[in-house]
């Protein structure tokens, strides 16, 4: 993967190096064209210098392998930190009150539509969820969109649902319009009509997808991630408005870091035409075109999430699920055949089984050496954990989503089922490879946040006492492989990425204080001093 054209070098040296690889701990480092080329003490390295190596004395400062993102929403991330956050909100009172005040202090474009995100009904007061009678309330004169924080279900205004002609008869596979007594939409949708919602929204201008671009990575690079996984169709205006986006922005020297599409395409057709067109071979060196992503159902905190027996808390309730058993495996199936990982969306354990079976079901297609995985993969248990190694799937998991979901796990699930999930210490100790990411702006984009919660499994706010359920507490050593080598594998790029090894490539970054010594709850204030990617410096304090 070296770059014949390159002989730039750079030299870290006076370090403290751990490349999550054998044979562990090291000194200095050197790489030569975006590639490492040795690992080991500062004699050795400083040997291989030359006149225009750039030297870089680290004053005993902790390096690794730069921290991948696997799994989040790079423009919505962006467009989050500059636009309403709802997740302090404990009553629909306050809602609109933060809603009425946003507006008062932030002038809307000539026809834009509101953005906010973060409200959980399970937090506020009223205990139910939003209505476009509240969010009238806030505004009758401009579309509101108010997304939970989970991102899977959103709260519209009388006009939003007036401009996106959502009435009584809509009906999308795989979405919920939730209706009052009278037939007509409540303001609330949620899964695939959320998704439905987002594309038919009328298009950002380029300038501002980029705007929230930037956002997104200038902050990401300062965290040292220095790889993430996107999924970005509905605000780009799909695939091609993708490929535009990125492909510009990687010509024009605009990507720092290493950026790939997860394909959140909806049909076999939209598979069939993204396949034909060549979609699979587009990209650059900085961007690329990743797994397919596929929805399987939908999330606990919404009882949508499909469970293989009825919610404990809604009886006859077992969740929603995006596809068919048999359009799932000819999902798969094509998907592999053309190459492709498959990337599912599930949390409940009746989603998980499902996306076993249509991997199963794929078993003796072309590409058999593709290992693809399961995004969240929350709730699940002794079964589906020896079906996934025997399959090779692999876990893509958001720690801090444990830290926000504990409150209503057990009442959605009974303590037996609540047991195996989240259970990110017994997908390990089952030989389970799991990676980590955000799921921004669904949680933070700072990954020593989901760090945190994946040695602590507490909140912010130091509940429960001792960590939801305990025994799944990780160390470490494993929560930062998750983040690194683990990140890169369930990518499928271990093999030039993800540990601090010759032959691989020189992304990394060093942090001011040793991320195996900080205090748990001092993690998510850990500096990066230096993120460098391709063995270009791109961010230095």
């Amino acid at each position: 993967m070296a770059d014949g054209s390159r002989n730039d070098s750079i030299a870290l040296i006076n370090a403290v190096i751990y490349p999550m690889a054998h044979p562990g701990r090291a000194q200095a480092l050197f790489a030569r064209g975006g590639v490492i080329e040795a690992v080991g003490g500062d004699k050795e390295i400083l040997a291989r210098c030359d006149a225009k190596t750039v030297v870089l004395d680290m004053k005993g400062k902790y390096v690794l392998p730069g921290i991948t993102d696997t799994h989040n929403h790079l423009l919505a991330a962006g467009r989050s930190l500059e636009t309403l956050d709802l997740s302090g909100a404990r009553s629909i009172d306050e809602m609109i009150g933060k809603g009425r005040h946003f507006l008062a202090e932030n002038a809307l474009p000539p026809g834009g539509w509101f953005f906010a995100r973060g409200w959980d009904q399970n937090k506020m007061a009223e205990r139910r969820f939003p209505n476009r009678h509240d969010l009238d309330l806030i505004s009758t004169e401009a579309p509101l969109f108010f997304e939970r924080s989970c991102g899977h279900i959103a709260a519209l205004n009388s006009l939003a649902l007036k401009l996106l002609k959502i009435d009584g008869d809509f009906k999308i596979s795989g979405g919920v319009v939730n209706t009052d007594g009278s037939g007509e939409p409540t303001g609330l949708i949620s899964e695939a009509a959320v998704n439905w919602a987002r594309m038919n929204i009328p298009e950002q201008s380029r300038d501002t997808l980029e705007h929230w671009y930037g956002l997104a990575v200038d902050r990401m690079i300062r965290y040292g991630v220095t790889s993430v996984q996107t999924d970005d169709l509905e605000m780009a205006g799909g695939v091609a408005g993708v490929l535009d986006l990125y492909e510009t922005l990687e010509s024009r020297g605009k990507m720092p870091m290493r950026i790939a599409q997860q394909w959140h395409l909806r049909n076999e057709d939209e598979l069939s035409e993204f396949i034909e067109n060549g979609g699979c071979s587009r990209g650059g060196k900085f961007f690329r075109c990743g797994p397919l992503k596929i929805h399987v159902d939908g999330t606990l905190g919404a009882r949508t999430a499909a469970l293989r027996e009825e919610y404990s808390d809604d009886p006859g309730n077992r969740g929603v699920y995006a596809h068919s058993q048999e359009e799932l495996n000819r999902l798969v199936r094509r998907a592999q055949e053309a190459g492709m990982q498959v990337a599912f969306y599930a949390i409940g354990d009746g989603a998980i089984e499902r996306c076993l079976n249509a991997v199963e079901a794929a078993r003796g297609a072309a590409n058999p050496e593709i290992r693809h995985r399961i995004v969240h993969c929350q709730i699940g248990a002794p079964d589906l954990f020896a079906r996934m190694v025997v399959l090779g799937v692999m876990a893509d998991i958001q720690p801090a989503f444990a830290t926000s979901d504990w409150p209503i796990v057990v009442p959605r699930l009974d303590t037996d089922r609540a047991r195996w999930s989240y259970a990110w210490k017994s997908m390990l100790n089952s030989g389970i490879p799991v990676g980590a990411g955000s799921d921004a702006p669904t949680e933070s984009l700072n990954p020593f946040v989901g760090i945190r919660a994946a040695i602590l499994r507490q909140d912010l706010d130091h509940q429960p006492e001792h960590g939801w359920m305990p025994v799944q507490r990780l160390d470490r050593v494993e929560t930062l492989a998750m983040y690194t080598s683990g990140g890169a594998r369930v990518c499928g790029e271990l093999s030039w990425r993800g540990t601090l090894e010759p032959g691989k490539a020189a992304d990394f970054t060093a942090f001011l204080e040793d991320p195996f010594q900080t205090p748990d709850d001092d993690m998510p204030e850990l500096e990066a001093g230096l993120t460098v990617v391709d063995g270009k410096i791109r961010h230095i304090k």
